[in-house]
């Protein structure tokens, strides 16, 4: 018998969640209708169900420390995981995408790993997990791309077709790579007056003004401003646009940044991501990055525009 926990009656009995979902006294062979006792059953249940897809060992050795020395944690850890990944495929291949961002950020291989094991397995091909990759190199740089190469580079060439076709993603959510360009000449390096006006105009019309960070680059280094634009604007191509300010969400929740923060919801909400997905993000982000904390911010400049959402 595992050791018991000890959380309190009215928490034990207290299982579902509040995005309408019904009570859920089973989750991956762990009971959640009874927090303070686990099973070496249980234990033994959840550790195989973690095995069955033969990834990485990292979930099943995570998953042990908290079954094995505190097995009342472990239960409300997967408790809260019901609400951001499994069952929920829609939902894997969210948290999945935005794992590799941070875990891209952080240097994890083995999270890198996983989560290309993950997505290539809820059908996301090769293609698609690139567009990832590339997107959040615009934020881990060259060292973001080390870690994806030690990780998986090798290996990326053999990999075929995945083996299930990709789940939908959430309702409205389509690819349109025209929604990211604001008309840059990139027959010349020089940052002219027209890609100016063109890009100025782009995020007036998506969030309602230009970032203060875009116009210190544009006063002092506008090349620079042109070229890393470009780059951002053909990341993404045949996933939907939606999952840009969808990363960014994360990103800026953790990396504590208002300005940043505001401006991906501004951009979630121009593209039609729902505010219940924002609140996903952010919430999700909390649970594995941040704790609380990382919802200061979250409170401080996204709540004003989910009450207008």
């Amino acid at each position: 018998m595992a050791r018991a926990g000890t959380v309190g009656a009215v928490t034990r009995r207290v299982v579902g969640t509040d995005l309408g979902r019904g009570a859920v006294e089973n989750s991956e062979g762990l009971d959640l209708s009874d927090i303070d006792q686990t099973s070496t059953a249980e234990v033994n249940a959840n550790l195989m169900k973690v095995w069955s897809w033969r990834g990485p060992l990292y979930e099943m050795y995570a998953n042990s420390l908290m079954l094995d020395y505190a097995p009342d944690f472990a239960k409300l850890h997967r408790w809260g995981s019901d609400f951001f990944g499994r069952p929920n495929l829609t939902n894997v291949i969210l948290f999945s995408s935005c794992n590799i961002h941070s875990y891209m950020m952080l240097g994890w291989e083995t999270g890198i790993l996983n989560e290309f094991s993950t997505l290539r397995r809820n059908g996301m091909p090769k293609e698609q997990l690139m567009e990832l990759v590339m997107f959040s190199q615009l934020y881990a740089g060259m060292r973001g791309l080390g870690h994806v190469f030690r990780a998986v580079g090798e290996t990326l060439p053999a990999f075929g077709p995945p083996p299930v076709p990709l789940p939908p993603f959430p309702a409205g959510w389509d690819v349109d790579p025209g929604a990211f360009k604001c008309g840059l000449d990139l027959s010349t390096r020089e940052m002219l007056p027209a890609d100016v006006e063109n890009l100025t105009r782009w995020y007036e019309r998506t969030i309602g003004y230009l970032p203060r960070s875009v116009t210190f680059g544009l006063k002092y280094h506008p090349g620079f401003v042109k070229v890393n634009r470009a780059k951002w604007e053909v990341a993404i191509k045949t996933l939907p646009k939606q999952i840009a300010p969808y990363i960014l969400l994360r990103h800026h929740t953790i990396n504590g940044s208002h300005d940043g923060l505001r401006e991906a919801a501004l951009l979630a909400k121009a593209w039609g991501v729902s505010k219940e997905l924002v609140v996903q993000s952010i919430t999700c982000t909390a649970m594995y990055f941040t704790g609380f904390e990382g919802l200061y911010n979250a409170m401080a400049v996204v709540d004003p525009l989910l009450e207008d959402w």
